[in-house]
């Protein structure tokens, strides 16, 4: 019981918007560092992208956690191989 509710908590788009809240602290931490300002620019969309696609996904399929995740692993590749392309 325990892992299956760690699991419906914590999916692939969980985990991006989790590197976009990295991305904000970062710039928090060095203030003084030039375009600083990008950090918060790109951080706050990853994040909130990421959260908004992922309850809209657990929405779509019926909070079934097994469906949840291949559909954000599918989405995270996809976005992965576009980033490593790009």
């Amino acid at each position: 019981m325990v892992i299956t509710k760690l699991f419906s908590l914590l999916t692939p788009l969980v985990f991006v918007a989790g590197i976009g809240l990295i991305i904000i602290l970062y710039g928090f931490v060095d203030m003084k560092q030039e375009n600083n300002v990008l950090q918060f620019f790109f951080g706050i969309p990853v994040a909130g992208g990421a959260l908004g696609l992922h309850f809209l996904i657990r929405q779509l399929a019926h909070h079934n956690t097994l469906h949840v995740w291949i559909m954000e692993a599918i989405l995270v590749l996809i976005m992965w191989y576009l980033f490593q392309r790009s």
